[in-house]
């Protein structure tokens, strides 16, 4: 009888623990670039907010290129994303407490809401261009 619950209590524990390994949501991969006034922004951050679920970010490059991740998944949530890019010049003090330097963008990209700048992310590779403007 003990032996028939043992057996009973693991095949209950091996079948409901099917899928609480967290696949998560499907993520694609999301390489881009930013180019303000037709010149590639050299340094800053691209932030991504789905219409569900979490957001991406990833580094300007002095390239002007940029990476997304979520969290430390690389990649972003498939779907429509908001994005916001925000972007300072690096003052002479990296000290926290050291003043922000200038704003390089147009204060409109640094909200996803506000931006107007949207990236379409499908499985498979994505390579968008994020075509930012000084003109209001």
């Amino acid at each position: 009888m003990r032996f028939q619950l043992a057996i009973h209590l693991t095949l209950f524990a091996a079948l409901t623990s099917f899928g609480c390994g967290g696949s998560g949501p499907s993520l694609a991969p999301v390489s881009g670039k930013v180019l303000l006034d037709g010149q590639p922004l050299t340094t800053g951050q691209v932030l991504t907010q789905p219409t569900a679920g979490r957001g991406a970010n990833g580094a300007i490059q002095s390239d002007g290129t940029f990476t997304l991740s979520s969290g430390r998944e690389p990649g972003a949530m498939v779907g429509t994303h908001q994005v916001a890019v925000v972007a300072y010049e690096v003052g002479a003090s990296t000290s926290p407490e050291a003043p922000q330097g200038k704003l390089l963008v147009p204060q409109r990209y640094t909200s996803a809401e506000n931006s107007g700048l949207t990236i379409e992310v499908s499985s498979g590779e994505n390579t968008p261009t994020l075509e930012l403007t000084s003109a209001k």
